[in-house]
């Protein structure tokens, strides 16, 4: 049995720009809460059949799955598929909608075994992998939406830092000095 767990979010941003931040796999990890590690093992552009490696968890658990990008067409989809089991994917959907961008994300995994094992992961694993997934989508608008401000803020905080630096000590007055001021 196959099981698909889906979220979308609307961001304020262009397709194109949507597409490069998720096709840049080195930033998975940032915002893509099953991702720990994610790498090109051949440092090439991302293209129809390379091979991705991304390191994922689950809960304690941690294991490394080599995928293949199946889908590439850019600013619309980016699809990749596990290269040991096909059951296995994550999907990248991208669609244009006046001033926003709808990215859509969707993940399957395999459920083996049987009925126990399904109702299992009916209680347990799916409600985890949809939460991760609506996070993660989250985050990806988040960190798309914000940039400026999150950088306007620290620039503001190291200006006043330089300013603090730059302006002259002045020398400690005693209570004794305050008050014969008085």
């Amino acid at each position: 049995m196959k099981v698909l767990c889906t979220d979308y979010a609307d961001i304020a941003v262009p397709a194109e720009r949507a597409f490069s931040f998720v096709t840049d796999v080195s930033r998975w990890p940032l915002w893509f809460s099953p991702v720990v590690c994610a790498q090109q093992p051949q440092d090439l552009p991302l293209a129809l059949d390379e091979e991705l490696l991304l390191c994922l968890h689950t809960g304690r658990r941690r294991w490394q799955e080599t995928f293949e990008i199946t889908r590439f067409l850019r600013n619309a989809f980016f699809s990749l598929e596990g290269s040991f089991s096909a059951a296995r994917r994550i999907d990248f959907r991208f669609e244009q909608r006046a001033a926003q961008t709808r990215v859509a994300c969707s993940i399957g995994y395999p459920v083996f075994g049987g009925i126990i094992p399904a109702l299992l992961d009916a209680t347990l694993a799916r409600p985890r992998v949809r939460r991760q997934l609506r996070e993660s989508v989250t985050r990806l608008k988040g960190l798309l939406e914000e940039p400026a401000e999150s950088a306007s803020f620290a620039e503001s905080f190291i200006e006043e830092l330089h300013a603090s630096a730059a302006a002259p000590e002045q020398e400690p007055v005693s209570l004794t000095q305050a008050a014969g001021a008085v």
